[in-house]
């Protein structure tokens, strides 16, 4: 399983390797500022350098989990490092020649053939090593009909393409490696990454944990609450579930289990957090930058209208956790450590400068790469308000070398994910699958969107969330499209499936990365995280049908939405779960979900029906509870 989006440690590297690999970081994150903030590199020659360069720093960066290999990286994957800095050179050296030339039409020299085939088995190897095989099979499966689907009779059969034109598109032109998904890993995903990092390294990471414990820590269930909150906010930053999971999972999944919860229920709780970060405005994850690429829709508009499904997921994953601690008659923990909100936030109220100038930014249009750089420079700048929290040189090296080495996965997941994209556009393949789909589904609007679900999860079954998504969209969005579905929503739509394949069983690699920390059964703890994330598998099919959901609409047509769906949140957490009041019986759990399920889909009679069934179930558990209370009343006079 390679699939955990963490990097292995550099921390037996010997000394002088160590010291050139933390520069060979350093140098990429301040390469990456000045051309993404400052200069007007042309787009291909950025992303040839990027590329390259994160190929070397991933091959010597590389750790293979041997006992024998302790000294730093085999001469191999030296070798294999020099190519691809070497390869960077060649592109950097030739490129007004690449610049003025027309792909597929002027043929490519005898070392340009080379290099071009270099780079493509340098970023397949070290896809394979960082991310695993599913993505690189998938690519190698798309490659293998861009050059053979000529053979194939009936209309998936395309025009043939040479060996050469095949490198020529992958290696040379914005449409293969270097396409979109490695441009929104050049941009957006390494300034959001850095901004992380920096708010990291000064101590933001446990301003998190401090602020929900704060919160929510002296409730019942607090541990799990802690959890949930401190995980989302992180996760919000990092926009990866699994880096967010092992991040906060360190700390979170230990405070739950001494609190009494088991290794599969922290898991699960501390799994289904870091997931929703990725689905969580401002920041979102890659996903969302890509769809910002692909659909050309505002980045704020997408986040705006990811507000209401955010919130309804983390109501019901924190309503859950409140119920199964009344429900286990946890104890209120006592925490006499706990700094009072007045008190942390006069201590660290810094933390908060950047991320709500990153949000007012954001929302006066601002490009979000030049957002995040300006958070990332406050964030630094206001480390210095506290001595315990200054960035000094070590710090801001730890923040550059680790956002290089954190975009090893993402960048080698985009690359190859370019390779699918290249194909299916060259070959014309999407067209075919839009045309099958419509005719599987009968265009039928719920079956496609089902099938786009399922297409979604079995795509990010060991997968990375942004290839899940650029492999869904690129095959599947156009079906929607052409039902008739508006392009925000079928994006956001795929987004969420994606994200969600991460807590998916089987290949749950959220769950792999917290059962690892929790030492629980990973499929257990995927299948718990379903359950309290169910939220997310529903939502999705609501705001397709209705955008309120989404805030489009009338502004009392949207209150009525998003309250009815808040209540019917917590009604199908109440189902879930097995108590409201008190106890639930079975018959009661099925109303309630049921109930639940109406008013989450807007429109007055369902919302009438739904709240009807809470209303009998409240006031039946309330009569109960009024019995009892008067029995005892009663028996205690007798005695």
């Amino acid at each position: 399983m390679a699939t955990i989006e963490t990097i292995p440690s550099s921390d037996s590297d010997s000394g002088r390797l160590k010291t050139f690999i933390v520069f060979l970081g350093i140098s990429l994150s301040v390469f990456q500022v000045w051309a993404v903030v400052f200069s007007t590199i042309d787009p291909l020659l950025h992303r040839a350098i990027f590329l390259t360069w994160v190929l070397a720093l991933g091959f010597v960066s590389y750790r293979p989990y041997r006992s024998n290999f302790k000294e730093g990286p085999a001469g191999l994957d030296i070798l294999l490092a020099v190519v691809s800095a070497l390869s960077g050179i060649y592109y950097i050296v030739h490129f007004e020649r690449f610049s003025l030339r027309w792909p597929l039409v002027e043929s490519l020299t005898g070392p340009d053939l080379v290099v071009g085939i270099t780079v493509t088995l340098l970023v397949a190897l070290i896809t394979r090593r960082f991310v695993g095989w599913p993505i690189l099979l998938v690519a190698f499966a798309f490659a293998l009909y861009l050059l053979g689907g000529h053979l194939i009779p009936g209309p998936f059969s395309h025009r043939y393409f040479s060996f050469a034109e095949f490198i020529d598109v992958m290696a040379f032109t914005l449409d293969g490696l270097m396409g979109t998904p490695l441009a929104v890993a050049a941009t957006y995903v390494y300034m959001f990454i850095l901004f992380g990092m920096f708010l990291f390294h000064s101590g933001g990471g446990e301003f998190f944990i401090s602020l929900a414990k704060t919160m929510v820590g002296t409730a019942r269930g607090g541990s799990a609450k802690v959890a949930v909150l401190a995980s989302g906010l992180f996760g919000m930053i990092s926009g990866s579930p699994t880096s967010g999971a092992v991040t906060t999972g360190t700390f979170t999944i230990p405070l739950m289990k001494r609190m009494g919860y088991s290794s599969t229920d922290a898991g699960a709780i501390e799994a289904v957090a870091s997931t929703g970060g990725s689905i969580m405005p401002p920041v979102m994850g890659s996903a969302a930058f890509l769809m910002a690429e692909f659909t050309g829709i505002p980045y704020i508009q997408i986040a705006i209208a990811a507000i209401v499904p955010a919130f309804l997921y983390y109501l019901g994953v924190l309503t859950q956790v409140h119920l199964q601690a009344l429900k286990l008659n946890m104890e209120v923990p006592q925490d006499d450590e706990t700094l009072g909100l007045r008190s942390l936030l006069a201590k660290n109220f810094q933390f908060l400068i950047p991320l709500i100038v990153l949000v007012v930014l954001l929302i006066q249009g601002m490009i979000p790469t030049r957002a995040a750089a300006i958070a990332t420079f406050l964030t630094f700048a206001v480390s210095f308000i506290r001595s315990e929290t200054r960035m000094g040189f070590k710090k801001i090296a730890a923040a550059l070398g680790d956002t290089a080495r954190g975009s090893i996965i993402v960048v080698s997941a985009t690359a190859a994910a370019g390779i699918v994209v290249g194909a299916i556009g060259y070959s014309g393949i999407g067209g075919k699958v839009t045309g099958l789909m419509l005719s599987l589904t009968g265009e039928n609007l719920f079956l496609a969107l089902l099938l786009t679900m399922v297409v979604c999860i079995l795509l990010g079954m060991g997968m990375p969330v942004p290839s899940a998504y650029v492999l869904t969209a690129v095959l599947t969005a156009p079906a929607l499209a052409g039902l008739g579905l508006p392009l925000l929503a079928t994006h956001l739509f795929i987004v969420y499936f994606s994200v969600m394949s991460a807590i998916t069983p089987p290949v749950a690699v959220a769950a792999y990365a917290t059962a690892g920390i929790s030492g629980g059964n990973p499929n257990r703890i995927g299948f718990k995280a379903v359950r309290l994330g169910i939220v997310a598998f529903i939502v999705p099919y609501i705001f397709v049908y209705q955008p309120a959901l989404l805030l489009i609409g009338r502004p009392v047509e949207v209150m009525v939405a998003v309250l009815t769906a808040a209540i019917g949140v917590i009604s199908l957490a109440a189902g879930l779960e097995g108590w409201l009041l008190s106890r639930l019986v079975h018959w009661q759990r099925l109303l309630l979900l049921g109930g639940g399920l109406m008013m989450i889909i807007p429109g007055l009679y369902t919302d009438l029906g739904g709240v009807v069934v809470l209303a009998l179930i409240l006031g039946h558990q309330f009569k109960q509870r009024v019995g009892a209370s008067e029995t005892a009343i009663l028996g205690d006079k007798k005695t």
